[in-house]
């Protein structure tokens, strides 16, 4: 029997600077998305697909800042 082998990930979306944007593309990005409500939503959201099409799957959620991921191994 093959057993598969995961590697896991602790993703911090607490603020755009825990998602790797600097202050300047922050700003650019509030600009781009006009609704001051959902641009982090929006920002998040595109760096959960980013994260998906690497292979990593979302197992957990702690809070809509505390994401917990894992992807196989090889």
């Amino acid at each position: 029997m093959i057993m598969n082998k995961w590697e896991y990930k602790i993703v911090d979306h607490s603020n755009s600077t825990s998602m790797g944007y600097s202050n300047e593309d922050t700003e650019t990005f509030k600009e781009q998305h006009k609704e001051p409500a959902n641009w982090k939503y929006e920002m998040s959201m595109i760096e959960l697909n980013k994260l998906g099409q690497e292979g990593w799957e979302l197992v957990s959620l702690v809070s809509s800042n505390q994401i917990y991921l894992k992807r196989l191994l090889g």
